[in-house]
């Protein structure tokens, strides 16, 4: 089995490195390794790379969903049978590989012609918004967690990073969609997939560290007003756009049938979603703007639009 690991970029040069020595300390190293960068001006590409890594340079940022729809497209290209995405600030630990594709070898023939990906556990800075993988049920969306007698969970959707992707499955599911741009493009992915009867799994031995080396792109505090407590939300206002954009859009326009109650809830969420910065008006301005910006875009419909 050809395993091609993919590593999306933007403005990377700090964290490159890591992952690429993390892909090169594997048991079970990748054939190749893809680069798909967009557009970096920090002399994230200004390296000597190894033979067997090819650099794929976009002339615009694509989001993270866009580059991983370049390296699926490029895996698909070349004939490889699996797809290891990871964010460049991922470091996954040193048997990795090896034990998703061990979990793959150990299923029966019938089951691993359903498989969309396999995805690493993450080890997670303590105070990161909680990645937890989900499966969709008939009221919408529940989580689940690896059981610690099997070593594994099923699933729907999980995050990009420390995802091994299938590419037999790929090619009938197509590639993701560039509109959602970044967060919850795995919901729409893993939806499709859903949809033509594919299951995902989490493999616990397979262990990958997220975040390595800077703060978390979505973090959580708690602040108390005497008696009560708010959970705050960091995140740059780009996030804020995506994230009530598209959890909008998924519900009201692409999930069906239709499921009133879980779209009100979701409406109710991003209405509500943004007092976590309207109690910070002078320094999250910003924010709530994007946020506004990502209710009208998303109740409108206007996938094409850009933060």
């Amino acid at each position: 089995m050809r395993v091609l690991a993919h590593i999306h970029t933007f403005n990377e040069a700090t964290f490159i490195e890591r992952a690429l020595e993390g892909l090169q300390r594997q048991t079970r190293p990748p054939d190749a390794i893809v680069i798909v960068d967009n557009g970096s001006t920090d002399g994230t590409l200004d390296r000597t790379f190894p033979e067997n890594v090819t650099i794929i340079r976009n002339s615009a940022d694509l989001g993270t969903s866009g580059s991983v729809g370049v390296g699926f497209a490029h895996a698909l290209q070349h004939g490889f049978d699996w797809i290891w995405v990871l964010d460049a600030d991922s470091v996954p630990e040193s048997g990795a590989l090896e034990n998703l594709l061990a979990f793959f070898e150990r299923m029966p023939p019938a089951e691993e012609e359903k498989v969309c990906f396999l995805a690493c556990r993450l080890a997670t800075a303590s105070n990161e918004a909680a990645h937890r993988p989900l499966v969709f049920t008939e009221s919408g969306l529940k989580f689940v967690s690896p059981d610690a007698g099997l070593g594994y969970c099923r699933c729907d959707f999980f995050i990009w990073s420390g995802s091994l992707f299938h590419m037999p499955s790929v090619a009938k599911i197509g590639l993701p969609s560039a509109d959602y741009f970044m967060d919850l493009s795995e919901l729409e992915y893993g939806y499709r997939a859903r949809q033509r009867g594919y299951i995902s799994y989490v493999v616990s031995s397979g262990v990958l560290h997220q975040d390595v080396g800077r703060i978390p792109g979505v973090a959580t505090r708690i602040r108390r007003f005497g008696p009560l407590s708010i959970r705050l939300y960091e995140m740059s206002p780009l996030r804020c756009y995506y994230y009530v954009r598209n959890m909008l859009y998924f519900w009201l326009y692409q999930f069906r049938p239709p499921q009133p109650r879980r779209i009100l809830r979701t409406i109710v969420h991003v209405v509500v979603y943004p007092r976590t910065f309207a109690i910070r008006p002078l320094s999250h301005s910003r924010h709530l703007i994007a946020c506004l910006r990502g209710l009208w875009d998303g109740l409108t419909g206007n996938m094409a639009a850009r933060y």
